[in-house]
């Protein structure tokens, strides 16, 4: 995989990393991670909170409802996917586009570094470890999550192509040739063998139908750049009523 048209490598590992740990989660784990996540987002704004000095306070209290805002998008996407998953008919409804559904991430850690810089100039050197952990900790578990809606959002696809049953099948299949056990942050990690498990993708097409078309479509897309996303954010900000 190595011509212009191809994924780079990069995107390869990233792309089938979110797959692999999105299908190893269960809709309880993911309910239970959510859970858990908004508990580590109020430890950390209330960490942050007492260090903040009034000429800062406007910024800090927008980025917060921006980062609400983005993660209430995850939380409903992954709503709707669990539905369209259990429903007897999910082709019946329209799949989300997957420029949507790459993007929430990457707009919720615009939203989080916004945080994190607005705390890096405010919390106290004794308490920056802890910040920096709570930090880090957020973006690997909305990294999980989104992993979750991505590989939903590719078994529906499935579904629609082949039916339930193929898809099934091919989804156990494609998830054997993934690393065990592997997290979502862990794409660097193990990205030779997703460059291995993604050349026997393309190599054996005939057994995986259109599975590669469908994963090398998405390993294509490119990711916005900060700045669209700054220009699209101010957008919904002055869209959203005020309250």
């Amino acid at each position: 995989m190595s011509s212009s048209g191809d994924p780079s490598p990069d995107r390869v590992a990233f792309i089938l990393a979110r797959v692999n740990a999105g299908l190893a989660k269960e809709w309880s784990q993911i309910a239970e991670l959510a859970a858990s996540l908004e508990r580590t987002l109020k430890d950390a704004h209330d960490l942050g909170d007492r260090h903040i000095s009034g000429e800062r306070r406007a910024g800090w209290d927008e980025a917060w409802r921006d980062l609400r805002v983005s993660f209430d998008r995850i939380r409903a996407a992954d709503a709707e996917a669990q539905r369209c998953f259990a429903s007897s008919k999910p082709s019946a409804d329209p799949l989300e586009p997957w420029c949507d559904v790459l993007e929430r991430e990457d707009e919720f850690n615009d939203r989080l570094g916004e945080i994190r810089r607005i705390g890096a100039e405010s919390i106290s050197a004794g308490d920056r470890s802890l910040w920096d952990d709570l930090c880090e900790n957020i973006a690997r578990r909305i990294a999980t999550l989104e992993a979750h809606v991505l590989a939903v959002r590719f078994q529906l696809e499935l579904r629609e192509k082949y039916g339930r049953q193929k898809a099934d099948a091919l989804t156990k299949e494609i998830a054997q040739r993934l690393p065990k056990d592997a997290d979502v942050a862990e794409a660097e990690k193990y990205a030779a063998q997703y460059r291995q498990a993604a050349a026997d993708f393309e190599r054996e097409k005939e057994t995986f139908g259109g599975v590669w078309g469908i994963l090398k479509s998405l390993m294509l897309i490119q990711p916005k750049q900060p700045e669209q996303r700054v220009r699209d954010q101010d957008r919904q900000r002055l869209q959203r009523p005020a309250i």
